[in-house]
């Protein structure tokens, strides 16, 4: 055994804690209750039986106040977007509805789904709580590639899209080494589900990319890519990607000068002034 191979295995064992059952990225709806409880909030926590889609939403007083539709990363849940549906200046002007991404949270946890079965899901759940209001999706990393090819789709119910640090080019997809310790059977036992699940869509993400590659031009509402120029998870050059791709009069681009991949968490203030600017155009 060489030394690098020690090495990896030393480290692997090291990591175990972190990345094993202990962190499955995800809240139970015991501890979401226990949430509301304490925050004094309100919002239901649903399932769509027919994808073992879990599904939280606030709906606001006004019937017609559009709906913010949160997609999040990988790995991740529902739970990446609770302080957005905490959040009073939204829960005052809309409708909030966050899911779990099929195979994470309580979506078909530990089961990977592609990107167009993933659209499905979400396709699916917004017929039936839309009641004809306008939608504006909100993504994240990968859950905003979800965002992008939901536009691409270009689906009756769709207002406008917000992708923040989308992966879309497929030449430009990042690996890291940590991944495989989820694709390799010695140490796929090691991660949770939700890392597997992550490693199984990241290492599948480049070529499902290459299937629409050249669908972007299909877009047909406005489209906000929200990019920091410090991303060490999904490169920046991804901006430029968007900006051949998309049709210009559908898209903005806004880099976030210093940033890098969590912005919807470290600027969480700059985002919801940013989703309030997007709507309000």
């Amino acid at each position: 055994m060489n030394q690098n191979t020690i090495r990896f295995l030393l480290l692997s064992f090291l990591l175990v804690p972190l990345f094993s059952g202990c962190f499955p990225f995800r809240d139970s709806d015991k501890s979401l209750n226990k949430l509301m409880e304490k925050k004094d909030i309100s919002f239901d926590i649903n399932y769509l039986e027919k994808y073992s889609l879990r599904w939280l939403w606030y709906e606001n007083q006004d019937k017609d106040a559009p709906i913010l539709l949160f997609i999040h990363g990988a790995p991740g849940s529902s739970s990446a977007f609770l302080p957005y549906i905490q959040e009073d200046t939204l829960r005052k002007q809309f409708s909030i509805l966050i899911i779990d991404r099929l195979g994470y949270g309580y979506s078909d946890y530990g089961n990977y789904q592609p990107i167009p079965d993933q659209y499905k899901a979400i396709d699916a759940l917004v017929k039936e709580v839309r009641e004809n209001r306008e939608v504006f999706t909100i993504g994240h990393s990968f859950g905003a590639t979800i965002a992008g090819y939901t536009a691409i789709q270009d689906p009756d119910w769709l207002t406008g899209t917000i992708m923040i640090a989308p992966a879309l080019d497929p030449d430009q997809e990042k690996y890291l080494w940590f991944g495989k310790l989820a694709l390799y059977k010695s140490t796929r036992w090691m991660v949770s589900k939700s890392l597997r699940v992550a490693a199984d869509e990241k290492y599948s993400h480049e070529e499902e990319l290459r299937t629409f590659v050249t669908s972007w031009d299909q877009i047909n509402s406005p489209i906000l890519h929200i990019h920091g120029d410090k991303d060490g998870l999904v490169p920046y050059g991804n901006v430029k990607f968007s900006e051949d791709k998309i049709p210009e009069k559908w898209l903005e681009i806004k880099t976030i000068k210093g940033e890098g991949h969590l912005i919807p968490f470290t600027e969480k203030e700059l985002m919801v002034n940013e989703i309030l600017q997007f709507v309000g155009q």
